[in-house]
Order: C-alpha cells, then structure tokens, then sequence
C-alpha cells in the first residue's frame, strides 16, 4: 500500500493566478477573491486526495476570500492570514489576531500619509479610506470604523502602500515584534512575527502527528517558511530566484498548470 503524504500548496502564484492590475479593476465583491485553479489543476488535487493523501491550503489570504471553486476542492485544512489562522476540519488550531496598539498606529500613520490600507481578518477583508489603493469606495474612514464591521473586532494583518507600511514596522520596534513582506503595486502587508507559514505547517503536522512524507508549493517569498517545515519543497516556474534555490524541484509555471505536473512528476497521482 502507497504511503499516505502530506502536501501544502500556497494560493495566488501557485494554484492560480489572477493579473493584479485587471483585480484592481473588478467590482469589489470579486476582486478580494482567490484565483481559480485551472481545470487541470483542479483535478489533479482531487487526484491526489482520492489516492488517500493530504492536501492543505497554505495563503496569506482569509478563509472567506478563498474562491467557492478553491475551497470546494477536498483540502483538509487551511493555513490562512500568512499563518495566523489554522484550522484542520473544523479544529482551529491557531488564532492569533494583531495586538490593539498595532491597529491604533496603523490609524495614525493613515491619517498623516493620507493613504488607505486592507485589513484582513479570519471573518474576511475590508478596506479603509478606499484600500491601499485609495480608490475603493465607499469604505471606513478609519481603522476602528472599519473593525466595527468585523465580527469580534479583530484584525490579522493589513495591507498598506510600502513607505506607510514601514512607518508602522519603524513607530512599533521594540514594542510588538512585526513583520513586513511586499506584494505587488507597491503595496506590503504586515503581520506579527509569529505569525508565519512555518509556524501554521509546524502546527498542522504536530496536531497529525504522522504526515508521512511532507511536501510544499510556493512561488513567492513567504514560501521560504513553508520549505523550511516539508521534506520536498516544489517551487514554481515562475518562482522569485531565491525560492527556486531553496526548492527541492522546480516545476512548470502557474500558467502552465505547474502544480498537476510537479504531482505526476513526483508519482503522486
């Protein structure tokens, strides 16, 4: 009998792909959602479950942004929020939202740089003063408007214009260890520290116990945490070069349905 593997696949650049331009474009309900795995790709996951493995979500999205189609694929769990949201089923592992100090100078690097920002969150996303964009209206005008529409008032990250961003990181250093990643358009997110891929995988194989053999997809940087937890990291042709050198295997790009052919490649379907 086969061995029982465990695989963790990062969203946007790896299952699917959506041009970052034209999602600005799209109408808002639309554009906070994942990309769509292609058919091949969509298949190719529903392979590799039914020949009694496991496949996870690893993605710096919510839950609730992931696209229907992705979420109806058969995963077993997800890792969201860049890590600090876990759930396997319906257990939820992790849960670890941004402290109150960070919020309130999130609110105040906004108000002096006239800018917007996402704030993200495990009951999904909304904007402030239109998004880091600053062209999605109508939206809060604050951060703490803003957090009175989530359920729980709480956020996970935030997505800001890069220079705002590291305003935030440089007010907050020695009083909340954060972390920084850029994203297209100029935008970066940041998060806790703590909150990471490695720590959600890390998390996910301890509540398994036995995985069997581990394997990981990414294509961007904050993959590099997700490599440093699996046996096989697979980067995407269309990977940064620093995570293609820390992969195991590069396969074919995104567009090119990479990930079923890493699958097949690897004999895991």
């Amino acid at each position: 009998m086969a061995e029982c593997v465990t695989a963790f696949f990062d969203i946007d650049g790896t299952l699917g792909w959506t041009d970052p331009v034209a999602r600005e474009q799209m109408s808002d309900d639309k554009r906070k959602l994942s990309p769509v795995p292609s058919p091949v790709v969509a298949d190719a996951i529903r392979r590799f479950v039914a020949a009694g493995n496991r496949a996870f979500i690893c993605t710096g999205r919510s839950q609730l942004d992931i696209h229907p189609k992705m979420a109806a694929l058969p995963f077993s769990g997800m890792a969201c929020l860049a890590g600090a949201y876990v759930k396997v089923g319906d257990v939820v592992l992790r849960d670890v939202a941004l402290p109150p100090e960070v919020l309130t100078c999130v609110d105040e690097v906004l108000l002096e740089t006239g800018t917007g920002a996402l704030l993200e969150s495990a009951c999904g996303s909304i904007d402030v003063r239109g998004g880091a964009a600053g062209t999605h209206q109508p939206s809060p005008g604050s951060v703490a408007e803003a957090l009175e529409l989530i359920p729980g008032r709480r956020a996970h990250k935030v997505v800001l214009p890069t220079p705002a961003a590291r305003l935030v990181v440089e007010r907050l250093a020695g009083v909340v260890d954060l972390s920084i990643m850029e994203l297209e358009l100029g935008n970066s997110e940041v998060g806790l520290r703590e909150n990471c891929k490695s720590g959600a995988v890390r998390a996910i194989l301890d509540y398994l116990g036995d995985a069997g053999t581990t394997y990981g997809f990414g294509d961007s940087e904050n993959d590099l945490s997700l490599f440093e937890q699996v046996d096989v990291p697979v980067a995407m042709g269309n990977a940064s070069p620093e995570v293609k050198a820390a992969a195991a295997m590069v396969t074919d790009t995104v567009g090119n349905d990479g990930v079923a052919k890493a699958l097949a490649k690897l004999g895991l379907i």
